[in-house]
């Protein structure tokens, strides 16, 4: 079978190749996924660089935490799952290759009423968008949310579950083309950083209060200015670093007005959180998207083999949804 490995860590386009790997067996208490469709995510960038919180145990290792598929095979002790049924994997490293070896109990049923692209990019970003807006900071209709990189995938579902939960959306950008673009969508107000004082236009947006939280993918100057731009006593979550720039922050001010900057990591999510409440959150996410409330952008697909173009796609500046690599 094909996989997309790397055997040291570094530039993804120098480190990486396709290998030519045995299909694996199923075992007794095994189901074989055979993978049809993968996101791209940062992530896996950075798991290839070595900058992600967790690295493969041993190298050479294959690329990929997120993907669907359709059951394959089934070992002689597994119940309730048939072959030629579409699944998710959940938990499972490598997924940038065409058969997975998955336990039942790591298996999410797909609803007939979600596609293979929606289905392939059904973990890494609507979960961490439904925790983050609905447990971590627990706004309420009629809050302000304030994002940075809100043209991403992740971005245009959390504008979604503005729309959907009744609180509003202040949406950082660089590029100015990108304004209209997230009005169109839904956004109650898209703030360009490099035409205003975004501090002092955030505060108009407000009545002077700031926001009610906060979530920042960026890092650096962006993520600076949107701890600066928290009403008293609020939080802003930091769940990704695109910059790869330290935020600067101004502690006396977070000392007077009493806010708060920390960091969500979904994969901690899912370690801590009890397994009942998991399981409940990602049947309500399917329930949603299968309903066309949330609905993941998809801008491209690659064949597996041409990873270093999908790469090169999913970093490119501006991209309106997420890049998949199927086959």
């Amino acid at each position: 079978m094909r996989a997309v490995q790397f055997g040291r860590y570094g530039d993804p386009k120098d480190v990486l190749f396709l290998a030519n790997l045995p299909q694996p067996e199923p075992g007794p208490h095994q189901v074989r996924v055979r993978i049809t469709h993968r996101a791209v995510n940062p992530s896996d960038i950075r798991t290839i660089t070595g900058d992600y919180g967790t690295l493969p145990a041993a190298l050479p290792a294959t690329v990929g935490f997120e993907g669907m598929g359709i059951i394959d095979a089934a070992g002689a002790k597994v119940s309730g799952w048939t072959v030629g049924q579409r699944v998710v994997p959940l938990g499972v490293r490598g997924t940038w290759c065409e058969y997975v070896l998955v336990s039942p109990n790591q298996l999410i049923p797909v609803h007939d009423h979600v596609n293979d692209q929606t289905a392939a990019q059904f973990i890494v970003n609507p979960v961490t968008a439904w925790v983050m807006l609905t447990s971590e900071l627990n706004l309420q209709p009629g809050d302000w949310l304030l994002q940075t990189a809100a043209g991403s995938t992740l971005g245009q579902l959390i504008i979604q579950l503005g729309q959907m939960k009744g609180f509003k959306t202040i949406n950082l950008v660089r590029r100015r083309e990108q304004v209209d673009e997230l009005l169109a969508l839904g956004a109650d107000a898209v703030v360009c950083t490099e035409d205003t004082d975004v501090v002092k236009r955030i505060k108009e947006l407000t009545d002077g209060k700031g926001v009610g939280g906060a979530i920042d993918a960026v890092g650096g100057k962006t993520g600076g200015l949107a701890v600066s731009c928290l009403a008293p006593g609020k939080t802003l979550l930091v769940y990704g670093l695109l910059s790869m720039q330290l935020t600067p922050i101004n502690t006396g001010e977070m000392i007077f007005r009493g806010t708060t900057v920390r960091g969500f990591w979904l994969t901690h999510w899912f370690r801590t959180t009890p397994q009942h409440k998991v399981a409940a959150t990602l049947m309500e996410l399917m329930q949603l998207i299968a309903q066309g409330k949330l609905m993941p952008p998809v801008e491209a697909e690659y064949d597996l083999a041409d990873f270093r173009a999908a790469i090169a796609h999913a970093e490119r500046p501006g991209r309106s949804g997420k890049v998949l690599l199927v086959g």
